[in-house]
């Protein structure tokens, strides 16, 4: 078997293919295989996905598998909106600055939990039905800042695509920080303090650099979580501002 299944048509997303679900093996659902790749996806990472994988997981024969999800690559997107399905929905009775700040902070920490799934960002349409729970709350978030109709899907898509950007680069250190300590090199925090040190010493000419290397500015982890902090409050600070002014960006 190639790809994907003998005659099966590839579409822009499985979301748009015509449902794959099957009699096929008793016990075996679209459900169990996609938790079960979420599972093996937590514990190895992309490279170690597989339909032989996830079918050994579920006790089953690989080609089995294909009875329910057509491609490696649909069950990809399966999972990723398998994940996205833990973003909690904020409270509605907070003002939407801190309900934005709420669904900001947990698309972040389900990044956190799944750390391959920020490297799947770009690779699908994200039409599935979490993925579209989650841009409808988002809209309807900044739709209480008071912007004009005309510019809550831009507002909305600002702000996922911040949280996006900036998981994809933390979850890259998280990996490569947990790569090293497991390999007995220096911890992300030592290598970090290294770094500020030579700064300190002499490694740079410019000097603004020199003079934040002197501060004590916290663990790698604390400059990441005061980054995306200050990141999301200058996006509400702007929508707030441009709300108030009625104006229509250029």
């Amino acid at each position: 078997m190639g790809e994907r299944k003998r005659g099966a048509a590839k579409t822009a997303s499985v979301w748009l293919a015509p449902s794959a679900r099957q009699p096929g093996p008793p016990g075996l659902s679209r459900d169990r295989i996609v938790r079960t790749a979420v599972e093996l996806l937590d514990a190895e990472g992309l490279q170690a996905l597989s339909m032989r994988r996830v079918a050994a997981q579920l006790g089953a024969g690989h080609m089995s598998l294909y009875w329910h999800v057509t491609t490696k690559s649909a069950l990809l997107e399966l999972a990723l909106d398998e994940v996205f399905g833990e973003v909690a929905e904020p409270p509605h009775d907070l003002a939407w600055e801190e309900q934005l700040r709420a669904l900001a902070g947990s698309l972040r920490a389900v990044f956190a939990r799944h750390r391959w799934a920020a490297r799947l960002i770009g690779e699908y349409l994200n039409i599935g039905p979490n993925a579209l729970r989650m841009t409808d709350t988002a809209l309807r978030v900044v739709s209480g800042s008071g912007l004009a109709p005309d510019q809550t899907d831009s507002a909305a898509a600002l702000v996922l695509e911040y949280v996006c950007g900036f998981a994809t680069a933390e979850t890259r250190m998280i990996e490569n920080a947990a790569t090293a300590e497991r390999n007995g090199e220096q911890a992300a925090d030592e290598g970090f303090a290294e770094v500020s040190n030579a700064v300190r010493s002499g490694l740079t000419e410019f000097a603004t650099l020199r003079e934040l290397a002197s501060r004590d500015i916290g663990t790698a982890t604390e400059i990441r979580d005061r980054n995306f902090t200050f990141g999301l409050q200058c996006i509400i600070v702007g929508l707030r501002a441009l709300a108030d002014s009625g104006e229509t960006p250029a």
